[in-house]
């Protein structure tokens, strides 16, 4: 999943993999994993629906960040 959207990081470019997660692009995480659930729930249903471009690869720093507004690496 991870190589398919990306591989490495969006926002840094990070590629460790330890490092990296699924986000939803525009927000909604919370809501989408209310409705299918997480974890290996999430993962079928992105499976089954043919791996919507919904989704990016972020750090988990750049991920963390994003729900602080805007990752530091975004500002300039």
């Amino acid at each position: 999943m991870i190589e398919h959207y990306g591989g490495a990081c969006a926002c840094c470019g990070e590629a460790e993999y330890a490092f990296l997660a699924l986000d939803h692009e525009n927000g909604g995480g919370s809501a989408h994993r209310k409705e299918v659930g997480s974890g290996s729930r999430m993962v079928d249903w992105i499976i089954s629906h043919g791996f919507p471009e919904i989704f990016q690869v972020l750090c988990h720093n750049c991920n963390n960040a994003k729900s602080w507004g805007r990752c530091p690496h975004e500002q300039g």
